[in-house]
């Protein structure tokens, strides 16, 4: 399965390489060319810029083409400057449409875009990208296209909710990583994870909504900083784990040695299943997503459970079995000789009374 996701990543590489690189790309880019600021939360009213550079491929476009460049953001303003052979040929472009008669050319040319605007209110609760381009390329039939990194924006009538969730998640973590350090697990990445979300938790809470765009924006970090948490616990678990399945194989192969068979496969069984679980979550990890938290406190309940009866079976099979079976024996005895006893006082008063009626 995960050979399948690799395969369907590399085919959707060489998709994007054809459509933005290719021959007949209209235009090509670096990610890293997109500049936003703020980079992170927003809130409604914010003034926000962004800039970008593209490359138009030369001669991929022609007159009947275009480049157009949109945005959430209400009243932008957009500038443009374009470049060829490093000297600039167009100079603060100001509109958000660019026609092919300006675009048309044998070398490339370079565009270096900026916008600026202000976030609108109905982005309220949403997830904008605050920059998007789109170029057209009649001859192919096709086209390429950018959009910046979604960006939340925060509804300030929804601060305290915010505020308290991000508080819930930190108290979660942190009563799950106490329960895993319980296990045997090390959580020390796992609670400086901890201490850096409360204090921004922190930070939000003093900024309140006198100051939203700091609030929300340390409310942002305290998230990120409570995603890293739960990822680093679920690497502390997986690790606790994989050394807990080890102990509890190593104390079924000593059962064997000491006659407890049945025992021995119970944990053998356990064991089993305990790794099958293990792969799964482990194999979700790997590709970089965070296992489930409900399934991650089951499995480690189950493996912890586990090796505790294995440990007691091992300890009792320290002494044996015929040993255990004593106390049972003079039991038996003790209670069958108060029973004779109890029959024998029993049948001697009988046999009194009848002397004395004699």
């Amino acid at each position: 399965m995960k050979i399948m996701r690799k395969i369907i990543g590399i085919l959707a590489v060489l998709l994007l390489c054809t459509a933005f690189v290719g021959a007949g790309a209209a235009f090509t880019y670096s990610s890293n060319d997109a500049v936003v600021t703020p980079s992170g939360a927003l809130t409604p009213g914010q003034t926000v810029t962004a800039s970008m550079e593209i490359t138009v491929t030369g001669k991929s476009l022609d007159v009947g083409d275009s480049i157009t460049f949109s945005t959430p953001l209400t009243n932008p303003k957009w500038s443009t400057d374009i470049y060829r052979g490093g000297v600039v040929i167009v100079n603060d472009y100001e509109s958000n449409k660019i026609s092919g008669f300006m675009l048309e050319s044998d070398s490339n040319l370079v565009l270096k875009i900026s916008l600026s605007g202000t976030v609108s209110s109905g982005s309220k609760g949403k997830e904008i990208s605050i920059l998007s381009i789109t170029a057209t390329d009649k001859e192919t039939n096709g086209y390429a296209s950018f959009s910046t990194k979604k960006q939340k924006v925060y509804d300030a009538s929804n601060y305290a909710n915010d505020l308290s969730a991000l508080n819930t998640a930190i108290t979660n973590l942190e009563k799950r990583a106490t329960t895993y350090a319980g296990y045997g697990a090390d959580i020390s990445t796992v609670n400086a994870t901890i201490k850096d979300a409360k204090n921004k938790y922190s930070a939000a809470k003093s900024a309140g909504t006198g100051n939203l765009v700091t609030a929300y924006a340390n409310l942002e970090a305290g998230e990120i900083y409570a995603e890293k948490g739960e990822r680093a616990l679920a690497y502390a678990g997986l690790d606790c784990a994989r050394v807990s399945i080890g102990k509890i194989n190593s104390i079924a192969v000593t059962l064997y040695d000491r006659g407890w068979d049945t025992e021995a496969q119970y944990l053998e069984t356990k064991s089993i299943s305990l790794t099958y679980t293990y792969e799964i979550l482990a194999d979700t990890y790997g590709d970089g997503e965070t296992p489930s938290a409900s399934k991650m406190d089951t499995f480690m309940g189950d493996v912890q459970k586990t090796l505790n009866q294995a440990n007691e079976y091992l300890e009792d099979s320290k002494i044996p079995k015929f040993v255990k079976f004593i106390p049972i024996v003079i039991g038996v005895i003790v209670a069958v000789g108060a029973v004779v006893g109890i029959v024998f006082l029993i049948r001697r008063r009988r046999a009194n009374s009848w002397d004395e009626l004699g």
